[in-house]
């Protein structure tokens, strides 16, 4: 009974996100993206790749035995809304080891630090470049209506006080990826990180995603 009542669950989360209808941009939109976007466990995942950041001449950097940092934020946000509604972060490290001659990546999200060893360069472009049903906001607190994800991804940005604070946003209790109702903390840090100015770092990509529908829980 138990497997018939998750399947039941996961055929009813699904029907929670609805993928709208193309609409025209908005002149000071980015590039528009098709992201995989779905609901599990009560939280919205997303599955896309931005692999696009890294450049021809960062690619041959990642061989120098030089850190490279990714930084990945993706902000949620409700049609006729002017401020986010969630937020999510993720900070990735790619390390070539010349003596073993593997790729080193290390990553950290909301749920928790974790190391991988690649073989090869494309495998650890996939690692740190790629998200696979990862849970980008929690649907607590989140009203019914349409939305759309804002991805901002930056290699090697120059504010090392930036990503300290978006590490410091990740030990937080509540962790990226929540919802609304967090307060003034919230607001003002989605401020600071999802509104400033890009180009301060050695390749940025910004886009949005298609708009879908949350709809409300039967």
């Amino acid at each position: 009974m138990s497997r018939r009542r998750n399947l039941a669950a996961r055929a009813l989360a699904a029907l929670l996100v609805a993928c709208l209808a193309p609409r025209p941009a908005a002149a000071d939109d980015p590039p528009l993206r098709t992201l995989g976007i779905g609901v599990s466990d009560a939280g919205l995942r997303a599955t896309f790749g931005f692999r696009d950041v890294f450049s021809p001449s960062i690619r041959d950097r990642l061989r120098s035995g030089l850190p490279t940092r990714i930084v990945l934020q993706i902000s949620l946000e409700r049609e006729g809304k002017g401020k986010p509604v969630a937020y999510f972060a993720q900070t990735s490290q790619i390390v070539y080891d010349l003596w073993e001659e593997a790729f080193y990546v290390a990553i950290e999200d909301e749920r928790g630090r974790r190391r991988a060893r690649a073989e090869s360069l494309e495998r650890a472009l996939d690692l740190a470049g790629v998200l696979r049903r990862v849970k980008v906001a929690s649907l607590a607190g989140l009203e019914p209506g349409n939305y759309r994800l804002r991805v901002l991804a930056e290699v090697n940005p120059v504010s090392a006080e930036m990503v300290e604070n978006i590490r410091r946003w990740l030990a937080r209790p509540e962790g990226a990826g929540s919802g609304s109702g967090q307060g003034n903390f919230f607001g003002s840090f989605v401020g600071i990180f999802v509104d400033r100015n890009i180009g301060e770092a050695d390749k940025s990509v910004v886009f949005i995603s298609q708009w879908f529908e949350i709809k409300a829980s039967p």
